[in-house]
C-alpha cells in the first residue's frame, strides 16, 4: 500500500513500542501519517507514575504545540490540550472540540484526502467520522471496560459508539474479535506480531547460574504465587524482572534471588536479557487476561530460548512452541526439568516458525490485505 493518507488514534508515538505503532511502522515510509496523542481512559491519581504522565503530557502540549513532523517517514504528530476528566459531558466536549481542532488544521494543510483512520482507543469515539474518512477501522487491542481503575460505564459507552461508526473490526485476540461482533460489521483477528530481528539474541552457550526473565509492564494481571513458589524453591537460581512496576510487590522484594531492574528502553532490552536461559509469563487467569493476546510472548519466543506461561486462550495457540504451566507447582516443576536437561526444545523449529509466521510485517500485511479488500468491495456495490 502506497500513497495514501492515515490519521491515528492511539496511544502516544514512540513513547514505548506498541500494537498499532508495530503495526504501522513497514508502511511509514510510503505513506503519510497523522498521529494523534489523546489522554488515556482513567483518570489520575496522585502516584508518582501518574504525576510523571502529567509532566510528560504538559510537556508535550507546551513544547510540541505545532505539529512535529518525524522525517523522513512522513509521521506527523498531534498532540492536542486535553483535560483528563471525560466523565464528565462538558470536559468531554471541550476535548473533542480541542481533537478536531487540531487535527483538521494539519490534515488541511497537508492536503490529506481519502483518508483512512485507524483507532485503537475507545475515546476515539468523539473523533472517528468527523475528517471525511473513507475507512474507518478499530483495531482492538484490550478489554478496556475491565481494566482496574477505568470507568467501566463510561468506557462501555465509548466504544459502543466506536464500533457503529467504524467500517470493520479487527482485534488482537479471537476472544476480542468474538466479543465486538455486530451485524453489520466485519470483525476478524490480528494477533500480535514481533521484531523478529530485534529480539533474534544469539544461542547461549555458557553454563552460568540459571536466570528467569520477565519483561514488560507489572501489574495486577501477574500472579506473585507463582514468582513467590520459583524463588523460594530455586534459590539457587536468579528471577529478573524488566519494566514498570504499578502495583504492590513487598513480599518478592524480601527475596535475595529477585531483582527489580525498572524501566528500560526498546532499543536497549536485547541486550539487557542476552543472558536469561528462561522466560515465563506468569498470568492470573481472569476476565481480563482472557481476552489479551501479551505482545511479550512472541518476543520471548523470539529469543530462542525456552518460554513457560499460564494458559491464557492465546498462549495454547502457541503449545506446540512453548511450556504450559497452570499452578505456582507448575511453574517451579519446569524450572527443575531444565536444570535437569529433561525437556526437549528445538530452537530452530520455533525461531523458523515465527520468522515465517509472527513479524510484524505479514501482520501489515494482513492489515493491508483488509482495507484494500474492504475499499475494493465498497466500489463493486
Amino acid at each position: 500500500m502506497k500513497n495514501r493518507d492515515f490519521i491515528i488514534f492511539g496511544e502516544d508515538f514512540a513513547r514505548h513500542p506498541h500494537a498499532l505503532e508495530h503495526l504501522m511502522r513497514p508502511l511509514f515510509a510510503s505513506n503519510r501519517f497523522i498521529w494523534v496523542e489523546t489522554i488515556g481512559l482513567r483518570s489520575p491519581h496522585f502516584s508518582l507514575y501518574d504525576l510523571r504522565r502529567i509532566g510528560e503530557k504538559i510537556k508535550s502540549w507546551i513544547f510540541n504545540s505545532k505539529t512535529q513532523k518525524i522525517n523522513p517517514e512522513h509521521i506527523h504528530v498531534v498532540s492536542p490540550f486535553m483535560i483528563p476528566l471525560n466523565q464528565f459531558k462538558i470536559v468531554r466536549k471541550f476535548n473533542q472540540w480541542s481533537v478536531l481542532r487540531s487535527v483538521r488544521k494539519v490534515a488541511e494543510q497537508l492536503q490529506f484526502k481519502d483518508i483512512i483512520s485507524i483507532s485503537s482507543v475507545p475515546n476515539a469515539a468523539d473523533y472517528v467520522g468527523h475528517f471525511n474518512e473513507v475507512t474507518k477501522i478499530y483495531y482492538c487491542v484490550d478489554e478496556f471496560s475491565l481494566w482496574p481503575g477505568l470507568n467501566y460505564d463510561l468506557v462501555s459507552s465509548l466504544e459502543k459508539k466506536l464500533l457503529t461508526k467504524v467500517d470493520f473490526i479487527t482485534a488482537t485476540s479471537d476472544q476480542l474479535s468474538q466479543s465486538k461482533v455486530l451485524k453489520d460489521k466485519t470483525t476478524t483477528t490480528i494477533t500480535h506480531g514481533v521484531d523478529f530481528e530485534h529480539f533474534s539474541i544469539p544461542e547461549k552457550t555458557t553454563l552460568s547460574k540459571v536466570k528467569i526473565c520477565y519483561f514488560g509492564l507489572f501489574d495486577e494481571r501477574s500472579d506473585q504465587d507463582i514468582i513467590l513458589k520459583m524463588a523460594l524453591d530455586h534459590q539457587d537460581c536468579e528471577i529478573h524482572l524488566f519494566g514498570n512496576v504499578v502495583c504492590p510487590v513487598s513480599k518478592l522484594e524480601k527475596c535475595q534471588n529477585i531483582t527489580f531492574h525498572g524501566s528500560v528502553s526498546y532499543a536497549e532490552l536485547p541486550a539487557k536479557i542476552i543472558d536469561m536461559d528462561i522466560f515465563f509469563l506468569p498470568y492470573t487467569e481472569t476476565d481480563l487476561t482472557r481476552f489479551i493476546n501479551p505482545l511479550k510472548l512472541k518476543e520471548y519466543l523470539c529469543t530462542g530460548r525456552p518460554v513457560v506461561a499460564t494458559p491464557l486462550p492465546e498462549v495454547i495457540k502457541l503449545k506446540e512452541y512453548l511450556s504450559i504451566a497452570t499452578t505456582p507447582d507448575d511453574f517451579s516443576a519446569f524450572i527443575n526439568l531444565y536444570k535437569n536437561k529433561s525437556r526437549s526444545f528445538d530452537r530452530m523449529k520455533i525461531l523458523n516458525y515465527i520468522k515465517q509466521n509472527e513479524t510484524w510485517q505479514v501482520k501489515s500485511q494482513m492489515m493491508v490485505k483488509l482495507i484494500e479488500d474492504f475499499e475494493r468491495s465498497r466500489q463493486s456495490k
